[in-house]
C-alpha cells in the first residue's frame, strides 16, 4: 500500500495510476467495472492538454460514460517546495458545490469528497480546452466576455452582504478563511524582493531585470502596489476565486467552465476581474511581437484581447447591478448614488490589479506562459518591457478612468508608441 505519513502519525493513502482503480470502487460504486478504467495522470500530456498546475496530483478517469477528474491535494506540491495546506481539496470541493448552485452552467459537477485522504472528484471538461493555450495561438472565443462577466457578476452578487443576510455572510467569510493558500499570494502578488532591505516577495527575472529595475524599485509604484495589497488583505467583499485566470478557465466555441478552486477566500470585489483582464492585456502585447500569417489576422487577434477585456468589464457591472436591482436587500436598493460610487471604486481597483498581476508575471521568475511562447529572445523581452510600462501607466493613473474604454485607449497608445519606437 502506497501511504505518506503527515504530522502526527497519520497515514494517507497515496493514489497513484495502478491503485485507483481499487480506490474508486468504494468511492464511486456507480462505474462500470466491467472492463479496465481508463487511466493518465496530469503531467504527462502536453501543457495544452494538461495546463501549468504547480500544485496538486491529478488523474483522469473514464469508464466510457463518466469522465472524472481525481485530485489529492498533499502537504508538497507537483512543482513547488513550499509546504502545503491539506485542508485545501476540501475547501475548494465546497467551494465549487456553492458556485455550481449559483452558475451551474459554469463549474464542473462535482462527486464526492474524501475527508480522511484529501481527495476529491469532479467531472473532467477536457472536452474543452483551457484557454490560455488556445489564445496563445491566436485562438478566439467569441462568447469569453459575456460568459465571464455573467460567471463573475453571479458569483460574486450571491455571495456578497449586498445579498446574503449579515450573519450568513460573516459565517462564509470564518469558514473560507483559506489562510495557507492566501499567504502565498501575500507578498508573491505584491512586491519584489529589490534590495537586501526588503527579504520578502518576488525575485526579478534575470533575463530582464537590468530593463525595468527602475520601474519595480520606482517608490510610486511601490507605494501603488502595496495600497493594492492592503485592499487584497482587508476587504472581504465577497467570495472571490483568487486566481480567476485563463489557464483555469476550459472554453469552446459555445461553453465555458472554471475550475481550480483552492485560493477562494472574501476578498475585494475588484480582484478576480483584474486579475483576469490582465491576461487579455499581456495577449494583446504578446501578439505584437508573434508571427501571425498576416497583417490582418494579427490585428483581429489583438482587437479581439481589447474589445474581451473591455466587454466582461463592462458587461460585468451590468449583469451585477441587474441582479443588484432584483435581489439586493432592502437596506441596499434605493440608496441614491451608492452604486455608481461603488462602480467607480471598483473600476479603480479592477484596473490596479490588473497591472500589478501583469507586472508581477512580467518582472518576476515564475513563468508566464504568454511571453514564454514567445520563443525569440529579444522579441520576448520587448514585449514584457512593453507590459511592464503599461502597467506602470495604469498603476499611476488608474484613479483617472471613468470607463474601461479610456483605460484601454491607453494601452493601445502606449503600445503603438513603443512599437514606433523599435
Amino acid at each position: 500500500m502506497n501511504v505518506v505519513v503527515w504530522e502526527m502519525g497519520y497515514i494517507m493513502f497515496e493514489l497513484l495510476k495502478d491503485n485507483i482503480t481499487e480506490y474508486l470502487k468504494v468511492h464511486m460504486p456507480e462505474l462500470d467495472y466491467s472492463e479496465p478504467l481508463r487511466i493518465s495522470e496530469i503531467g504527462e500530456g502536453t501543457l495544452e492538454e494538461d495546463g501549468d498546475g504547480f500544485l496538486n496530483y491529478v488523474f483522469r478517469v473514464s469508464d466510457g460514460n463518466y469522465r472524472l477528474i481525481i485530485k489529492q491535494g498533499r502537504t508538497e506540491g507537483r512543482r513547488v517546495d513550499f509546504p502545503l495546506s491539506k485542508e485545501r481539496n476540501r475547501l475548494e470541493y465546497e467551494s465549487m458545490k456553492l458556485r455550481r448552485a449559483i452558475v451551474p452552467q459554469y463549474v464542473p459537477e462535482v462527486y464526492f469528497y474524501d475527508p480522511e485522504n484529501y481527495v476529491f472528484a469532479m467531472e473532467d471538461v477536457s472536452h474543452l480546452k483551457i484557454s490560455r493555450f488556445q489564445l496563445n495561438q491566436s485562438v478566439q472565443f467569441p462568447k469569453f466576455g459575456k460568459q465571464a462577466a455573467e460567471y463573475l457578476a453571479k458569483t460574486l452578487f450571491y455571495t456578497s452582504e449586498y445579498y446574503l443576510g449579515t450573519r450568513t455572510f460573516r459565517d462564509l467569510t470564518a469558514h473560507f478563511m483559506n489562510h495557507e493558500m492566501r499567504s502565498i499570494f501575500d507578498t508573491l502578488a505584491f512586491m519584489f524582493q529589490t534590495s537586501d532591505d526588503v527579504p520578502l516577495g518576488e525575485v526579478l527575472d534575470p533575463e530582464i531585470a537590468s530593463y525595468i529595475e527602475d520601474i519595480v524599485s520606482d517608490p510610486k509604484i511601490i507605494c501603488e502596489r502595496y495600497k493594492l495589497r492592503e485592499c487584497y488583505m482587508k476587504r472581504g467583499e465577497t467570495f472571490i476565486h483568487g486566481d480567476f485566470h485563463t489557464s483555469n478557465i476550459f472554453a469552446g466555441p459555445d461553453d465555458m467552465k472554471v475550475i481550480d478552486m483552492e485560493y477562494t477566500f472574501c476578498g475585494p470585489m475588484a480582484y478576480d476581474i483584474g486579475y483576469l483582464i490582465c491576461n487579455f492585456i499581456s495577449q494583446y502585447v504578446c501578439a505584437g511581437f508573434r508571427s501571425f500569417d498576416s497583417a490582418a489576422e494579427q490585428e483581429s487577434f489583438q482587437q479581439y484581447c481589447l474589445d474581451t477585456a473591455v466587454e466582461i468589464v463592462e458587461e460585468f457591472f451590468r449583469q451585477f447591478f441587474n441582479c443588484w436591482n432584483q435581489d439586493a436587500k432592502p437596506i441596499y436598493k434605493g440608496v441614491p448614488g451608492l452604486k455608481q460610487s461603488l462602480k467607480e471604486e471598483w473600476l479603480k481597483d479592477v484596473i490596479g490589479f490588473c497591472a500589478n498581476s501583469n507586472l508581477g508575471r512580467c518582472a518576476g521568475g515564475i513563468g508566464y506562459p504568454e511571453y514564454d511562447a514567445i520563443d525569440d529572445s529579444a522579441k520576448r523581452i520587448h514585449a514584457k518591457c512593453l507590459s511592464l510600462i503599461i502597467d506602470k501607466h495604469l498603476l499611476l493613473h488608474r484613479g483617472e478612468y471613468s470607463s474601461i474604454r479610456e483605460c484601454i485607449r491607453d494601452v493601445t497608445a502606449i503600445a503603438a508608441s513603443y512599437h514606433a519606437n523599435l
